[in-house]
């Protein structure tokens, strides 16, 4: 296998599962396991600056580099709680012959519903076994970084930018830069390699809100219940009712936003809701997220003896507006993309990165792809050709950088 491939299944099979219920940094320590081997790592490559610190970030710097903007380089380590995540054992289909992939529990992974994936027939595939996620959201991305590291340090005759580079926890729930240290950073702009098909440079992400439910009921057996019991599980079901399907994730695409009702769990006493809100405009979020206090006052109305709390929180932010005063950043990347033979095009991620929210803490951020798709899920699946594609994409997007030095 390509060297980027053989990178990121030596990082696959390490559990970094975060855990939105924990209020550490990281908020589960295994995430320390992974940072500690590209730490060493880094350190044997040459890299300067090298520092782990105690909340879970990353930092070092390439050396070398022309003088002027300096580009950082960003994936995270967390992979996400929504499946699971102990125990990866990636599967490698060599000579993929364009068919369904099936894999244990009847998990399968049709090309039917992806994208990009019919580009690599013939090539080789990498799944997991069916009984996880396989963790390409973001290993991909921190090994594609690695051996770019490793590239640039190995030929130290390329013009191009100063280079540095950071590897964040908790991403997937929301906290990846809580603790992030701009200044030890040190870039002028960024990008996160966390994308999926290579095909896309991502100047967009969606507006992120999470809406979090308290229901307080009261309990009654129920053989005396009537006139009594006031059901939490039933408001909840209510309240989901309530939200509009057409306007579920299952039901949008492009650049429809989304309200998904991600978590439920309560008894009649007490139950509990997490909804996250996602549109790409500034208004849309602002409807959703009055539609949400409209339900609120809708179930309080209906269920008089209840209490409903809603505690409504920006996750993060679409940051557009912001590349769109610098279109070096995405301009460079469609170029080295193109580089490689491919067609591109400037799209939006469904969905949000660490650039999110460093576009609006002053270090501007596109998203690179890695090659793979249906991320967050047993079903999730990278090339190796499309790891190598995304690889080539970034070195040439750091020499473009150079050549307008």
């Amino acid at each position: 296998m390509n060297s980027v491939a053989e990178r990121f299944l030596r990082y696959a099979v390490i559990s970094t599962a975060s855990d939105p219920d924990s209020s550490t940094s990281p908020s589960s320590s295994r995430q320390f396991d992974l940072l500690r081997v590209l730490e060493k790592e880094l350190t044997a490559f040459g890299m300067e600056g090298v520092y782990l610190s105690r909340t879970g970030v990353l930092y070092a710097r390439v050396p070398g580099g022309v003088s002027g903007e300096t580009i950082g380089l960003i994936a995270h380590v967390d992979t996400s709680p929504e499946s699971p995540g102990e125990g990866v054992k990636p599967q490698l289909h060599k000579n993929w012959n364009g068919l369904p992939i099936d894999l244990r529990d009847g998990v399968r992974i049709d090309p039917a519903e992806c994208v990009d994936m019919l580009r690599y027939k013939g090539g080789t595939v990498i799944t997991s076994d069916g009984t996880t996620l396989l963790g390409s959201d973001d290993k991909s991305g921190i090994a594609i970084i690695m051996e770019t590291c490793k590239w640039l340090i190995e030929n130290p005759d390329i013009h191009r930018p100063e280079v540095v580079i950071a590897f964040t926890p908790d991403e997937e729930v929301g906290r990846g830069v809580d603790n992030f240290d701009v200044d030890r950073f040190g870039a002028d702009f960024a990008y996160t390699v966390d994308g999926g098909e290579v095909t896309d440079v991502s100047s967009e992400t969606f507006n992120a809100w999470s809406a979090d439910w308290n229901i307080t009921g009261r309990e009654v057996h129920p053989g005396s219940a009537a006139g009594s019991m006031v059901n939490a599980v039933r408001i909840a079901g209510e309240l989901i009712s309530l939200m509009r399907s057409e306007e579920m994730p299952e039901n949008s695409s492009g650049r429809d936003g989304y309200d998904y009702p991600l978590f439920v769990k309560g008894t009649t006493g007490s139950a509990e809701v997490k909804v996250i809100l996602r549109d790409f405009t500034t208004t849309g979020m602002i409807k959703r997220r009055g539609r949400m206090e409209a339900i609120r006052d809708c179930l309080a109305s209906l269920f008089p003896d209840s209490q409903i709390e809603l505690t409504m929180k920006e996750q993060y932010s679409n940051p557009g507006e912001i590349l769109k005063k610098d279109r070096r950043l995405v301009d460079y990347a469609l170029m080295g993309m193109r580089r490689c033979g491919i067609e591109v095009r400037e799209g939006a991620i469904r969905g949000g990165t660490d650039g999110s929210r460093l576009s609006f803490m002053g270090i501007p951020t596109a998203n690179l792809p890695t090659g793979g798709e249906l991320f967050h899920s047993r079903r999730e699946w990278v090339a190796e050709e499309g790891l190598s594609i995304a690889f080539e994409g970034l070195k040439n997007t750091l020499i473009i950088w150079g050549e307008e030095l």
